[in-house]
């Protein structure tokens, strides 16, 4: 499982996931940032080595600038995050942490068929 990913660190996976075909470190500070500016490109450099050294990133050096593509899924992530959430509050139990997110949210009825949907689906 990697390792806990900070906000300001989610910002990179999110460009990631939007392009198939990776992105350059100025690529990704001009779609975080709107400009370009050597501070923010070190510090998106920064994230970028921190998330590679996590296994959320991948580094491609196959072209002449390196592009960085997302080493897992949206869901991979939310998935590891909504686990360590779990371990970390509720003792390991996603009963109680599953409540207290439905306790807290509108469900619409598309949202609640779709979770029936998936609670019917569950093997024992």
């Amino acid at each position: 499982m990697p390792q806990s990913v900070t906000d300001a660190e989610l910002d990179v996976p999110e460009v990631r996931w939007g392009a198939e075909d990776g992105a350059t470190v100025r690529e990704i500070v001009l779609s975080v940032y709107g400009r370009h500016e050597h501070s923010l490109h070190d510090g998106v450099k920064s994230f970028l080595d921190r998330l590679m050294e996590k296994e959320l990133i991948k580094l491609d050096k196959s072209g002449f600038a390196h592009r960085f593509h997302a080493a897992i899924s949206r869901s991979q992530l939310v998935g590891y995050e909504l686990k360590r959430m779990a371990e970390s509050h509720y003792g390991g139990s996603l009963r109680p942490m599953l409540l207290s997110l439905v306790g807290h949210v509108t469900l619409t009825k598309k949202d609640r068929a779709a979770i029936e949907k998936l609670i019917e689906n569950i093997k024992e």
